[in-house]
């Protein structure tokens, strides 16, 4: 079966779906149908299933457990991590654009002309400054990124403003729309690229999204140099401590994140495979 970039990527996006693959729903969905089955055959405890019900509620609450525990989101994020070899800056080779992805980013407003993004695009904007500065690529595309159903300034606008202030000349920056999914950016960053005949990127953002974030620009056909930063862990000083196992909210937001993003690889593996066709976006 011939797939195209564009019906590979739809099936790459994540959607609805990737909640009922995250721990917390897996564990909630578990201990509620548990509970059911428990309080229905109340009368025998001894039953199937009553059993079973107990069973359900156990291993909810053991996935639930793992999926808080900082141990395990280190672990997961490690591996992300690992996948990306490490690049300063000022060893990365010339490019023909550095590309700023977009993230689904928050900000605070304490006046109206006062505005503070809270997000990884700090550190993305940040390391793909420094590379402009240092003269890596003539172009600094920046995504558009946002929520599309959150009213609120333009991330790429932000990022554009930051840019000015940093005496990064106007001509020197393409700011992309705003997407919901790093498939969509791809895909429009590909259009705008193609016509400034740009063929070889240096890419910027979080490490743990470098590897899917690649993969898609890869199969758009650009020649991708992988510029990580935001790390999630300590990398080579991480250790091990009694308190990793000690369950926190902050784990289990980094565990499905990192998850998302496993589940993303694996999609990607297995849709944006080498036969695919490459249409270019009109």
């Amino acid at each position: 079966m011939r797939v195209t970039i564009s019906s590979a990527m739809f099936l790459t996006t994540p959607r609805w779906w990737l909640p009922f693959f995250m721990p917390s729903t897996i564990s909630w969905l578990l201990i509620v149908v548990g509970l059911i089955f428990m309080w229905r055959n109340r009368a025998s405890c001894i039953s199937r299933a009553w059993r079973l019900g107990a069973l359900m509620n156990a291993l909810g609450a053991v996935i639930l457990y793992l999926a808080c525990a900082p141990f395990v989101a280190t672990w997961l994020a490690l591996g992300l991590e690992h996948m990306v070899t490490p690049l300063r800056a000022a060893d990365a080779p010339k490019c023909d654009a550095i590309v700023v992805l977009g993230s689904s980013f928050h900000w605070h407003r304490d006046q109206p002309n006062e505005t503070y993004f809270v997000s990884a695009i700090a550190d993305r904007f940040r390391v793909a400054a420094e590379a402009y500065k240092l003269g890596k690529a003539p172009l600094l595309v920046l995504g558009g990124g946002g929520k599309l159903d959150e009213p609120g300034v333009c991330e790429g606008q932000f990022q554009k403003q930051m840019a000015l202030e940093l005496a990064i000349p106007e001509s020197a920056i393409v700011v992309g729309p705003q997407v919901i999914n790093t498939e969509q950016e791809a895909i429009q960053h590909a259009a705008t690229l193609r016509g400034l005949h740009v063929k070889k990127i240096l890419l910027a953002t979080s490490v743990f999204h470098l590897p899917r974030a690649a993969m898609q620009f890869r199969a758009l056909g650009f020649e991708v140099v992988e510029l990580p930063c935001h790390y999630l862990t300590a990398g080579i000083d991480e250790q091990f401590s009694w308190r990793m196992l000690l369950p926190r909210g902050q784990a289990l937001d980094q565990t499905e994140t990192c998850m998302k993003e496993y589940l993303g690889l694996l999609s990607a593996t297995l849709f944006l495979a080498k036969e695919a066709a490459v249409e270019p976006t009109p």
